[in-house]
């Protein structure tokens, strides 16, 4: 015979009667096998009205008793109840019984019915030898006494409140449990935390915008910040405000995908957006002519070319902001040095997300520098996991949290040349969770040259994608290298040509998983549980 079981089992619900613990603890002490107790159990009927019984038990072939607790001394005279004194609102089992017969439709409503149903009594601070004599009440009311020996008393109470019983329906038991309410964690879809997410992505916070008004006053400032700080988004802040004060403006950074959404968001601002290659070129270009001869991905190309627009460059900026500084190479740092000559310069930085370990902003062109706050773009787990990579500690609770709120997830890849079915289908598992096709990324962590690479094709599975500085990628799936990726963001990144032999491994990680809002997928071989690709243990 199935064990009693008392819920809740460590202690009863909250309730202002002790009259209703005493009951609690009886229960949990004596209930006979078979039987399951739960007290305090809720239910809003299809009328909208509320109702609650004290306690309700149930055994699978005998039925359903709620028991009503009455506290104090209960007495009868003239006919009517009294507890200490005071009469009653209601006479005794009169709850009770309503309850009953309301919880019955209740569990109708999910086509499930009990053998039978009805109603006791329990006065646990009164004591009696004999039943009332009210003919209601009578062998349907335990007292005092009878909770010390519950186990004998209730077969007895059970056989006179309850009718002979019939087969029963549906899962009833599960049911009331279900109504009763054992846990309850709070949890979104994916793509409701998206839509949660809203425009906030997009919008500067109170201690952001405190900051930028504190350096307004500087000329030279070069700014620090973690991925996820606002560094963009205080530079394109920043610029507008200067444009805003009648100051020509050129706002610079690294890639051409974030120039494309630097436009899109600084539209009608004033502001001139360029990348600082584009740039140096179009000097260069105007006056030496676009037949140069040169191979456009050799570093010896782009120094002469930065060194050349030096030379070259009109001082007609009032400002100039430079944002992902920490990509720039000393030649194009020449460059934003003639190009600022007499000019105001701010600069933003993230040393994390340096791809160039001979890579760095030219300190001396700056008389004020700040830190920003510790970024807050990533989910906490994903953030952690972002920190290992770049050889910090990160929280390994959080890490584990994500993963099993599936904000992060290792999807196992054991052969290269599925990598792309593997992200494909875990795009699906994101359709499916309600997040559309546009809030997700695909980041690869090969070069844009690199043969083989999953950004190369033009579909993933059924889903056509585009890279990062096409026109419509607000509206797309994107999937791009690393590095075309950095200063954009999606809510759901999946991280894929994951190979733990590139050189700079953890620096690509830490810029991939950075670009994520809401939560990230690696695609990559497995690894041993609580591991991760290329971190030990």
């Amino acid at each position: 015979m199935a064990t009693p079981r008392v819920h809740p089992s460590e202690a009863p619900r909250p309730a202002r009667s002790e009259a209703e613990r005493t009951v609690w603890r009886a229960l949990a002490k004596g209930l006979p096998p078979g039987w399951t107790a739960w007290h305090s159990l809720r239910i809003r009927d299809g009328k909208n009205l509320l109702g609650e019984g004290d306690f309700v038990l149930a055994h699978p072939e005998r039925g359903l008793l709620v028991l009503e607790v009455k506290g104090g001394r209960i007495e009868q005279r003239d006919g009517r109840w009294f507890t200490n004194g005071v009469p009653l609102d209601e006479a005794p089992l009169d709850q009770g019984t309503k309850f009953a017969k309301r919880l019955s439709r209740r569990l109708e409503d999910w086509s499930c019915a009990p053998p039978a149903f009805g109603a006791a009594v329990v006065f646990p601070d009164t004591e009696f030898d004999d039943q009332p004599q009210e003919d209601a009440l009578r062998g349907v009311v335990l007292g005092r006494r009878q909770l010390d020996w519950l186990a004998e008393a209730l077969p007895g109470v059970v056989a006179r409140a309850l009718p002979e019983p019939r087969p029963p329906r549906g899962s009833w038991m599960e049911r009331l449990h279900q109504l009763w309410g054992e846990t309850w964690v709070p949890a979104l879809s994916l793509g409701a935390r998206v839509r949660a997410l809203g425009e906030r992505r997009l919008a500067l916070d109170e201690a952001q915008l405190d900051a930028l008004e504190g350096l307004l006053e500087n000329d030279r400032v070069l700014v620090r910040g973690g991925a996820g700080s606002g560094k963009t988004l205080l530079a394109a802040e920043a610029a507008r405000r200067h444009a805003a004060g009648g100051k020509r403006v050129l706002l610079l950074c690294f890639t051409q995908p974030l120039r494309k959404w630097l436009e899109v968001r600084l539209a009608g601002s004033g502001v001139e957006i360029q990348t600082v290659s584009g740039l140096a070129k179009a000097i260069v270009d105007a006056v030496d002519g676009t037949d140069r001869q040169g191979d456009l991905t050799a570093n010896e190309f782009w120094q002469a070319t930065y060194e050349r627009a030096a030379d070259l460059c009109e001082r007609r900026w009032d400002a100039v902001v430079v944002d992902e500084g920490q990509d720039l190479t000393f030649e194009a740092w020449y460059l934003v040095r003639a190009l600022s000559e007499g000019a105001r310069l701010w600069a933003f930085h993230d040393p994390g997300q340096g791809f160039w370990a001979d890579r760095e902003p030219m300190g001396d062109l700056f008389t004020t520098t700040f830190r920003l706050p510790r970024g807050q773009r990533c989910p906490p787990g994903v953030g952690a996991l972002a920190a290992r990579y770049a050889g910090g500690d990160g929280d390994a609770r959080a890490i584990a949290a994500a993963v099993k709120e599936r904000t992060l997830a290792l999807v196992a890849c054991p052969s290269p040349a599925k990598v792309a079915d593997r992200v494909a289908q875990e795009i699906d598992r994101l359709l499916s969770e309600k997040v559309a096709l546009s809030d997700i990324g695909v980041v690869s962590l090969r070069g844009q040259t690199a043969p083989g690479a999953i950004h190369h094709g033009e579909r993933l599975g059924r889903h056509a994608f585009v890279h990062a500085d096409h026109p419509e990628m607000a509206e797309r799936l994107v999937a791009d290298t690393f590095l075309r990726w950095k200063g954009l963001e999606r809510p759901f990144v999946i991280v894929a040509d994951v190979d733990e032999a590139v050189g700079r491994f953890g620096t690509r990680m830490h810029i991939a998983l950075t670009r994520a809002l809401v939560g990230a997928r690696i695609v990559a071989a497995p690894c041993a549980e609580g591991c991760w690709p290329g971190l030990a243990g």
